[in-house]
């Protein structure tokens, strides 16, 4: 048991970094104008660029680990420095909502709001991390080619899609829960403006 958990935990980390610099790669200035309107760093541009490149180097370096016969080494490094920025932003997202600071998270391409979905997100990002650490010898590699892996991968890739979609899932403009469900908006009638 402790080989699935490890498993879908340190492959749901690695799919998701690969997701994120994906997102960031085809919209790069979008995590630094976040950065700015939170007004938090002094340089949002370098630091955007070293948390992409951060993000891009986890994600590649983990795809190898996992690839690679025996190497828990290299799979304990990048499951260490996923928990670690996966914990700072987790950190940051917190440190924005307790001040009142606002403005894009700069996750994805999407203009989503800094909430608690971004949060908990990279909170259980960070806690999957630390359990894939804790297990890491226990990890299952592409070397076992077998249904143990289509398993592991299967799972993987569901949390990692559920994880990444929960704070735009979650998230509603006003009137788009009414309008989503069929009824009109409020002060609107058969769909137009009253």
């Amino acid at each position: 048991m402790s080989a699935l958990l490890a498993s879908v935990a340190t492959y749901t980390v690695v799919f998701t970094l690969l997701a994120a610099t994906a997102e960031h790669l085809s919209q790069p200035g979008a995590l630094a104008r976040a950065l700015a309107a939170h007004r938090v760093v002094a340089a949002p541009t370098p630091v955007a660029v070293l948390v992409i490149a951060t993000e891009g180097v986890l994600a590649g370096t983990g795809i190898v680990a996992l690839r690679a016969e025996g190497d828990q080494g290299l799979r304990t490094a990048v499951l260490l420095g996923s928990a670690v920025l996966l914990g700072l932003y987790a950190a940051y997202g917190l440190h924005l909502r307790s001040t009142g600071r606002s403005g894009p998270c700069g996750c994805s391409r999407l203009e989503l709001p800094m909430t608690g979905w971004v949060v908990a997100r990279a909170a259980v990002l960070a806690g999957l991390a630390l359990v894939g650490l804790s297990l890491s010898g226990a990890v299952v590699g592409w070397e076992r080619a077998d249904t143990s892996l289509a398993v592991v991968l299967l799972a993987s890739v569901t949390f990692a899609t559920l994880l990444w979609h929960v704070p735009s899932a979650m998230y509603y403009p006003a009137g788009a829960a009414d309008q989503t469900v069929g009824r009109p908006a409020p002060g609107t009638e058969g769909g137009r403006p009253g």
